[in-house]
């Protein structure tokens, strides 16, 4: 059986006089047809033979492939977005980490850069020599 016939049936079965099961058909019809991309369009030929026609009269179905559309962001992308530096200043690394600018490694013992501001304290710690590119989009 076909999804459109599935969907045909949950159709005429959303009509039961069964609360529970109307809800439940009109439920899974709906699912199925956002899930097949389905769309209503104008009927070119009816089949006579076919006993769902008087349900479907003015109707038929059809599929069309759809891809999911982006939903627009509303923040400009991270390049275009303004930044703050971070204000930091430099330690001794109490244990071997990884760079917040960079991403590399460095060793306990090495010279980091730490956040000043308790707000930044989640950042971590950066390379001193990559201290003057450490920065953070500012948030509107």
């Amino acid at each position: 059986m076909s999804n459109i016939d599935r969907i045909k049936k949950l159709i005429a079965l959303s009509g039961s006089a069964n609360e529970h099961e109307a809800r439940s058909a009109a439920y899974l019809a709906c699912k199925l047809i956002r899930e097949g991309a389905y769309e209503v369009v104008d009927a070119t030929t009816t089949n006579p033979v076919d006993p769902w026609d008087e349900l479907f009269r003015s109707a038929a179905w059809s599929s069309r492939a759809r891809r999911p559309q982006p939903r627009e962001s509303r923040q400009p992308p991270p390049e275009a977005r303004p930044v703050r530096r971070v204000p930091s200043e430099i330690g001794s690394a109490r244990r071997s980490g990884l760079c917040a600018v960079c991403r590399e490694a460095f060793e306990e013992g090495s010279d980091v850069a730490f956040p000043i501001l308790a707000d930044d304290a989640n950042l971590g710690a950066a390379h001193a020599d990559c201290r003057s590119r450490w920065s953070v989009p500012v948030d509107p």
